[in-house]
């Protein structure tokens, strides 16, 4: 029997990050609080104010950049990524593109068959997270900003995976590095 088709499989994978407070602003990210409680002017994006970078959320960061090989680069860059959701007050979402703070290096995987493989990470950049819109109170929709910036690291591989058993085994492992750093839960 010939082989009709071959995986191929790049993954992003958001994991969120682990701090007290948002990613530009000093609102908590404590989870299950009441809704639309953890928010002010900047996660809800008022005219006039300024976004200030959280620290830890740069640490962090760079500590899952070091776990995975990569290059820590000196400088990287923030962006809007536009785009109309409807738990996304701002309109926008700040991201980074052009200039990760981490990239180009690997993270190791062992299948079932005790094969080492090395799945190449592209890149590892910062952006906040959107909020939540919840459908399932009645007939209406409401929205809940409480999550609007929380910071996420997003971890996005080159189309090194040839099937969904190392697919799993590479999701296993980045769940594994963040827990073990401490900088998410990975629920």
């Amino acid at each position: 029997m010939t082989k009709e088709y071959e995986a191929v499989i790049g993954l992003e994978v958001h994991a969120q990050l682990s701090t007290k407070t948002k990613a530009f602003c000093g609102c908590s990210t404590k989870f299950g609080n009441r809704p639309n409680s953890n928010v002010c002017s900047v996660c809800l994006g008022h005219p006039g104010v300024l976004p200030v970078l959280n620290k830890k959320v740069v640490e962090y960061s760079a500590l899952m950049g070091l776990a995975t090989n990569c290059k820590i680069n000196e400088y990287s860059t923030f962006a809007r990524k536009n785009y109309f959701y409807p738990d996304l007050p701002k309109g926008y979402q700040i991201s980074q593109y052009e200039k990760p703070i981490c990239s180009d290096r690997f993270i190791e995987i062992t299948n079932s068959n005790n094969e080492k493989k090395r799945i190449r990470i592209e890149r590892i950049h910062i952006e906040e997270d959107a909020g939540k819109s919840i459908h399932d109170s009645g007939s209406d929709t409401v929205v809940d900003l409480n999550r609007c910036g929380v910071p996420l690291i997003e971890i996005v591989s080159k189309p090194d995976i040839r099937s969904a058993e190392d697919a799993s085994f590479y999701l296993q492992k980045i769940r594994q590095i963040v827990r073990y750093l401490g900088i998410c839960d990975g629920n």
